[in-house]
């Protein structure tokens, strides 16, 4: 009689430890996917803080520019609501002409939104010094009998580059803001103090 007792005991419990472990499997399929749903999450939230970062204020996007060799600045918005502002972009080649040859030739606006994208990963409040923006070949090739030894080829000469620094900007940040955008060329020179920047292929020197 004991044994037929234990035997129903243990057949009446069955049924109960099938339930429990029913529970403890939904229970950890539920914790799977909801881990599964916080990482997505997570993921989407830090693709909407990338885009948020990246995308342009509304209504306009500003620069503001220092030519040291000039003293010349411009500080205003160069595009605004889908298109580039024609006077801004003519006061920007202007700004960032060849002041050894007093040559001026158009900018492309795709530098002037690289500087934009990198003026918002530094979070600068101060402009942009242009050391050197357009290059005329004669320019080029002065530089190139001063030892200075620019590129044959250098996006200078159309209008795609631009060498700077920004005042209070340690020269490893804005590198590191230009070279995580990975829109062009990066160029670091550190005894001149400033970063070369293009939009012509990516590469790193």
């Amino acid at each position: 009689m004991p044994g037929s007792k234990a035997a129903a005991r243990a057949a009446g419990m069955e049924p109960e430890a099938r339930s429990l472990r029913r529970v403890a499997r939904r229970a950890l399929l539920a914790g799977a996917a909801g881990a599964v749903v916080l990482a997505a999450l997570e993921r989407t939230a830090a693709a909407a803080l990338e885009r948020t970062a990246e995308a342009p204020p509304p209504g306009g996007r500003r620069l503001r520019l220092y030519n040291p060799h000039t003293d010349e600045r411009f500080d205003d918005i160069y595009w605004c609501d889908g298109a580039y502002v024609p006077g801004s972009l003519s006061r920007v080649d202007w700004l960032m002409r060849d002041f050894h040859q007093d040559k001026v030739a158009a900018i492309d606006p795709a530098l002037l939104d690289l500087l934009h994208r990198i003026a918002r990963r530094i979070e600068a409040h101060r402009p942009f010094t242009i050391l050197s923006g357009y290059r005329t070949p004669a320019t080029n090739r002065l530089l190139r009998r001063e030892g200075l030894a620019p590129a044959a080829h250098s996006e200078h000469l159309v209008g795609k580059a631009a060498d700077i620094r920004v005042d209070g900007v340690r020269l490893t940040h804005l590198r590191h803001a230009a070279l995580s955008l990975k829109s062009g060329g990066v160029g670091t020179y550190w005894h001149d103090d400033f970063v070369h920047v293009d939009v012509g292929p990516v590469r790193v020197w």
